[in-house]
């Protein structure tokens, strides 16, 4: 006997609002490859930066009689700031942030709201690994070196009968 998918399958829900699922998918899984092309050759390098951000596209659709007043109601909830937890029937449940939320309706279809939803998934808050503050250092080593310069400048300038009337 084979698998009772409807029985196995969770309904769908973001941030705790439930929704129901035409269609979902993953869009832009992957490797984030840098393509490195070299002046008058004829080949080319590519450099693995990391696995892509995985995206998620949802076809979902709302229905019953307040069901113009739930689709209103779920696009305020995809619009508030923060991740929330999204659940859909195939795909594994995740933290993700909404980044896309349409909406279409048909009058041939009252009492249904479709949307077409886009999920981007949680990533690292801080965006990524530390940045090293070269530029600070570069700066602070050209500050400490600038008195000494200025005086060795101005000191090349000034005859030696008035280099001690100099304040450094």
């Amino acid at each position: 006997m084979g698998r009772d998918w409807t029985q196995t399958i969770p309904g769908a829900s973001f941030k705790g609002f439930p929704f129901h699922v035409e269609d979902e998918g993953t869009d832009g899984a992957g490797r984030l490859v840098a393509l490195h092309g070299y002046a008058k050759a004829e080949t080319h390098g590519t450099e693995d930066m990391g696995r892509k951000a995985r995206t998620f596209r949802v076809a979902a659709y709302i229905v019953g009689d307040d069901a113009d007043v739930r689709a209103q109601a779920f696009i305020e909830r995809c619009s508030t700031p923060g991740p929330g937890l999204l659940v859909l029937p195939i795909t594994p449940s995740q933290m993700v942030r909404c980044v896309g939320c349409a909406t279409n309706n048909r009058k041939t279809e009252m009492g249904k709201v479709a949307l077409d939803l886009k999920f981007l998934e949680l990533g690292s808050e801080a965006g990524g690994p530390p940045a090293i503050p070269l530029g600070d250092r570069i700066a602070q080593g050209l500050l400490d070196d600038l008195a000494d310069t200025v005086a060795d400048a101005i000191s090349a300038f000034v005859p030696d009968e008035l280099a001690g009337l100099l304040p450094f």
